[in-house]
């Protein structure tokens, strides 16, 4: 059941990314999805869809991920771009996390996607650019609001914090959070996660956050909700580091879903340096 709410939009973001196992600290920004396709009927699938890119000089790279477990596998499967193959049958046909590479892209660029096999979950295709996107904003202790269109919202309530504090919000791709994602969720979720940085200071209350899902998310047969890493959870002490629901709401007119964030989300666990961090996605779940 999907719960329908008109949100507050404000927020700041920016985009880092992870290639293979090397570390990296640019930001990025979305080129094509995140796109769910799927197999499960044994025939194979073949989708073409169009996409263009404005500055073909920078760096490109695509990501797909897929449910790992018991599930039956992909047959086979393979996704070319402009012709040219990009992952191979062999490759699609594994159990894995996610799969990165880099790519070079046309103006105007052709993505096809063919799967086949009796694999019910997706495969979660995301192409993103190397562009920092990196924005910082001071929250007074009346409370604030900080944007980045096409990514999140994060509005802090009148007693957030004491004084006022830069605070930066970010996306990363790292494959440790993916990693404790999948350790207890196997179902899908976006290729990326949103990082709330309050520097030194925890807040001293919940916040207001939105993220934004792509329209192939809203079209399946998945419910959407917030997931928030939480180092430490008061409600399962006994449970540590480990992502846990948010009862999220949605707003279909501009694709948010919204969610509060409880203030024990943040952790020095989390961030660098002794700040206080949360770290949020989407996750999809039946």
């Amino acid at each position: 059941m999907r719960m329908v709410f008109n949100p507050m939009i404000s927020a700041a973001l920016s985009l880092f990314f992870c290639v293979g196992l090397v570390s990296c600290a640019y930001g990025h920004s979305l080129v094509f999805g995140p796109e769910l396709f799927f197999s499960g009927s044994g025939k194979t699938q073949r989708v073409v869809k169009n996409f263009s890119v404005e500055d073909v000089s920078q760096k490109y790279f695509i990501s797909i991920q897929s449910k790992t477990g018991s599930e039956p596998k992909l047959g086979s499967g393979a996704i070319n771009i402009n012709g040219k193959r990009i992952f191979s049958v062999d490759e699609l046909g594994q159990q894995y996390k996610m799969l990165t590479k880099p790519i070079k892209l046309q103006k105007q660029n052709k993505i096809s996607v063919e799967l086949a096999g009796e694999a019910t979950a997706p495969v979660i295709v995301t192409i993103m650019s190397l562009k920092e996107q990196a924005v910082t904003a001071k929250i007074p202790p009346i409370g604030g609001a900080v944007d980045l269109d096409g990514y999140a919202s994060v509005i802090f309530p009148a007693g957030t914090f004491e004084g006022t504090r830069d605070v930066r919000i970010s996306v990363s791709a790292s494959p440790s959070v993916q990693n404790i994602f999948q350790a207890n969720a196997t179902e899908p979720r976006l290729p990326y996660e949103i990082r709330i940085n309050s520097g030194g200071r925890a807040p001293k209350k919940d916040i207001e956050v939105s993220v934004k899902y792509p329209d192939s998310f809203f079209a399946s047969h998945y419910q959407i909700h917030v997931f928030a890493h939480m180092h430490d959870n008061p409600d399962e002490p006994d449970t540590r580091d480990k992502f846990f629901l948010i009862s999220s709401g949605l707003d279909d007119q501009v694709n948010m879903a919204m969610a509060t964030l409880p203030k024990q989300a943040f952790s020095k666990s989390h961030g660098k340096k002794g700040a206080y961090e949360a770290i949020i996605t989407i996750g999809l779940v039946h």
